[in-house]
Order: structure tokens, then sequence, then C-alpha cells
């Protein structure tokens, strides 16, 4: 049986939206910000931050699901809005794979699977493990590769920069700990987090490189 696991860095980046914006929600209403004698523009911008923190909440919740993949059948579960949807892999009629953009033009994969009553969709913008998921879906290997290689070209210079920011970060605070020579439970919340987006950051670009390398060679 295989459990889809949530992207790490989509995962990330919803979790520092939802503190931020919830944390300014809890000291607008805390501090009476929308009653006080504050500035109306002022008040505006807030009130415009945490209305679209709600909403990126809600998005998410909407769009939040579990993948289980057992006995040649994929089934999709939005627990929040109370839907389960199943695919039959031994009756597939249709296949999609291809390339598509997102956050600033970072390229992601999905594969569409259709079988004779509905379609399903997989992505590694939502999953962090889509190779496992999609390992026992036949598809054209050649496209497979055409759509990996694309990916790691375009994505291989943002996720370099990634893990220079990264890794400075996390140097940054290895000096900052020991100069200030003190230890903080939210310091060790940032080590942690920093070094698990790190990980995966290292583990991408190499994964990249291998699949251009392996791409030029089969050129060649």
């Amino acid at each position: 049986m295989k459990i889809g696991i949530n992207n790490i860095f989509t995962s990330f980046w919803f979790f520092i939206m939802f503190l931020c914006g919830g944390t300014l929600t809890y000291f607008s209403f805390d501090r009476n910000l929308f009653t006080s004698d504050l500035i109306f523009i002022a008040k505006f911008f807030v009130g415009l931050i945490v209305l679209m923190t709600i909403g990126i909440l809600f998005y998410f919740l909407y769009k939040f699901r579990i993948i289980i993949i057992d006995n040649n059948k994929i089934v999709s579960i939005n627990p929040f809005w109370f839907k389960k949807e199943q695919i039959d892999l031994t009756k597939i009629k249709k296949l999609k794979l291809e390339n598509f953009f997102a956050f600033r033009g970072t390229v992601y994969r999905r594969i569409e699977i259709t079988d004779i009553n509905r379609k399903l969709e997989i992505n590694d913008l939502e999953f962090e493990n889509f190779e496992k998921l999609t390992s026992e879906i036949n598809f054209d290997r050649n496209k497979k590769k055409e759509i990996d290689l694309k990916q790691a070209k375009s994505n291989l210079s943002s996720l370099n920069f990634n893990v220079y920011i990264l890794s400075g970060l996390l140097i940054f605070l290895v000096f900052n700990t020991i100069w200030n020579s003190g230890f903080h439970p939210i310091i060790l919340a940032f080590f942690i987090c920093i070094g698990i987006l790190l990980y995966a950051s290292v583990k991408r670009k190499i994964e990249y490189k291998r699949i251009i390398k392996n791409g030029l060679q089969h050129r060649v």
C-alpha cells in the first residue's frame, strides 16, 4: 500500500503563511485594532491580510486530500468536504503525463488517469512521493523521461539558489547560537525547519543533476 506524502515546500509555505497571518489576526482582535484610532488605510491593509489568510486556509482545506494506492486501485479522499473517488488501474482508458508551471515559473509534473467512470490527477506540487505513487502505472517511459528532463533543467538554477540561501541561514543560526552562548526552543524550531528544507533541496538537486546527466548521455 502506498500513501501520498504532502510536498515539503508546499506544506512549509502554507505553514508560514498561516502562522504569520494567524498571528496578525490574533493581535488585531486582541488589541482591538479595528476599533482603535489607527488610520483607515492601515486598518484596510490589515483587514485585507486577515481575509487573504482566511481565504488561503480554506483553499488549502478545500484542496487537501489523501491518496492511497492499493490492490490496483487509487483512492482519493477529500476529508474536509466528504468526497471520495476511486480509479481502477486495471481499467484505464486514458493516461496524460505533462509538465505544468506554478509558483513563479517552477515546473511540476502531473499525470491524469481516466478509467471507465472518472478522471483523477496526481502531481508533485501536491505530493512529495510522486515517483513512488506513479511507479506502477503503465505509461510511455520515453515521455516520462522528457518531462523529467524539462523539469530538471528548468528548476535546477532556482534550486541551487535555495540551497545557498538555506545553507547561509543554517550557518548564521549556528554562529548566532555559539556567539550568544544560549539556546532557545524557537531557535530549535528554526534549525529543524531549515534542516528539513535543506535536506529536501539537496536531495532534489542531486536527482535533477542525475536526470540531466542521463538525458545528455541518452542523446549522445
